[in-house]
């Protein structure tokens, strides 16, 4: 099991500017995932199996969508080399908890039996 605490994820509509060819990462995104990898070590072997992901976020705003943060951690967990590929993500857990130590508090195991545990 791994556990990272991290700043507030960007929204996933916050992540890239431009479409198609066009498309690149946003700076919101960059600062973020850069500010993210001070609080991420990642293992000495990505984690290439199967992996469950418990996210628990402080809300910043009653207006916000929780489901849209997702994708920001996921992408950077596989930019640092801690996961290899955020397609193996089995189970993915999120709630919004203000008792929380951090603004994001995440949660890897890897899946037991191909089962996300």
């Amino acid at each position: 099991m791994m556990r990272f605490l991290l700043p507030y994820p960007p929204s996933g509509w916050e992540l890239y500017n431009g479409w198609g060819m066009n498309r690149r990462l946003s700076s919101t995104y960059k600062k973020w995932r850069t500010d993210a990898g001070y609080f991420i070590k990642a293992p000495a072997k990505p984690i290439d199996r199967p992996f469950s992901i418990a996210i628990a976020l402080k809300r910043q705003n009653i207006r916000q969508d929780i489901d849209n943060r997702s994708k920001a951690i996921l992408d950077c967990l596989q930019h640092y080399g801690v996961i290899k590929n955020d397609n193996l993500c089995e189970r993915l857990t999120m709630c919004w908890d203000t008792g929380i130590e951090a603004d994001c508090v995440v949660i890897l195991q890897v899946a037991e039996e191909g089962i996300a545990a």
